[in-house]
């Protein structure tokens, strides 16, 4: 059974003008895939957001939670802090105060059980950019079978003016 986990993501795509490395933050998705919450800050390496997660999962019980109207639209959305540190914040903002509650109280359930992922992923998702690999030529009628369709499928048309 698949069940809560924390991912650790790069927070920003482009390399650091310094050459450093990239800032990594984490997240925490549910069964579904569907994000719960995510860290409030980034961190200088995987080893410091690993630290801060594992100091989460410690300290959750004794957390200070906060819920709050987000912005003049009337979104809500919640934070935790421990210790005057503000630890994680929603992954989104929520319509409805009881929606918020919910997705809080489910993050709160996950954390100290979520599975701990080993590392980062090969290569960070890049939205809008499709991996495409050398393009293929379409066959010609006289590469094609005998009626004339080169094995692709035929489309029939029913109705008017077919």
């Amino acid at each position: 059974m698949v069940h809560a986990r924390f991912l650790y993501v790069v927070r920003v795509s482009p390399q650091r003008p310094d050459g450093g490395e990239k800032p990594v933050g984490w997240r925490l998705v549910g069964a579904n895939n569907r994000e719960l919450g995510r860290g409030a800050e980034a961190f200088g390496s995987l080893a410091e957001c690993q630290a801060a997660v594992g100091e989460l999962r410690e300290k959750v019980a004794g957390a200070r939670v906060l819920m709050s109207m987000s912005d003049a639209a009337s979104n809500w959305t919640w934070r935790v802090e421990i210790e005057g540190r503000v630890f994680a914040v929603a992954g989104r903002p929520y319509l409805r105060q009881r929606e918020c509650q919910f997705n809080l109280n489910q993050f709160l359930a996950a954390v100290p059980v979520a599975q701990l992922a080993e590392g980062m992923p090969n290569l960070p998702r890049q939205r809008g950019a499709l991996q495409r690999g050398p393009a293929r030529p379409r066959s010609t009628r006289a590469e094609s079978d005998d009626d004339g369709h080169a094995g692709r499928p035929v489309g029939v048309r029913a109705g008017a003016g077919a």
